[in-house]
């Protein structure tokens, strides 16, 4: 009987929260072999063997001080088929074809709070609909960099399998400012960046003088209808 293997990088559901910029390669699998022979999975993190999953014996094995590793729905089903050995070359194609479409949306960038000229502020970049992990943000302000005052927060999964990441950077706005923020992914063959200027939309004086006008005329208004009033009653 023939062996199958397929090298696949197959993302497992843990979380993991980074601060600043650091960022882990995590929750792969490195190598997925099939039919007669090895019928183990190897689980990674940071290029160490954080578990196996043994397909015979159904069950995992965690190498501790490694990682908290939670094994994702693929994995389980493997573990409970009957014969998980049939399942195992289905799974490495499904994964193999699926990673080979590397994804990454376009960022978005925006203010946590409404933006005033000296207000303390949070700027926050969004990347969306990304796989595999790992991906890297960086940030400028007016052209000089400023990542290391940026944080990075933890992996959130999406239904489809993809991830979404948030970057936060503390800023007080002063006009003319322009803060950009940068993605690095496999997807890219270069970083996609985003910029964000400081733009303090002045508020309306139209409301005001409406309302000014609309007072005034409503007085006016009334005097003469009180002058009527008085001359009918012959008061004046």
């Amino acid at each position: 009987m023939l062996e199958t293997f397929c090298g696949i990088t197959f993302f497992i559901s843990y979380f993991l929260y980074t601060e600043g910029q650091s960022y882990h390669e995590f929750g792969v699998i490195e190598s997925c072999t099939g039919s007669a022979g090895s019928n183990e999975m190897l689980f990674t993190y940071n290029n160490e063997v954080a578990a196996h999953m043994d397909l015979e014996e159904k069950k995992i094995v965690i190498v501790p001080n490694v990682l908290l590793f939670i094994p994702g729905p693929d994995v389980l089903a493997l573990i409970t088929n009957e014969d998980p050995s049939a399942g195992l070359t289905p799974l490495c194609k499904d994964k193999y074809f699926r990673t080979l479409s590397f994804n990454v949306s376009e960022p978005l960038v925006y203010p946590r709070n409404n933006v005033k000229l000296n207000v303390k502020n949070t700027l926050i970049c969004l990347v969306s609909g990304f796989f595999p992990p790992p991906v890297r943000v960086s940030w400028t302000k007016n052209n000089v960099n400023v990542t290391d005052e940026s944080t990075l927060s933890r992996y959130y999964p999406n239904k489809n399998g993809t991830l979404n990441v948030f970057s936060r950077l503390s800023f007080i706005p002063e006009e003319g400012d322009i803060y950009s923020c940068s993605v690095e992914h496999k997807a890219l063959q270069q970083p996609q960046t985003r910029v964000w200027d400081v733009e303090i939309t002045e508020p309306s004086i139209g409301p005001s003088v409406f309302c000014g006008v609309g007072l005034a005329l409503g007085l006016l208004g009334l005097t003469t209808g009180a002058v009527f009033i008085a001359k009918g009653k012959k008061w004046i």
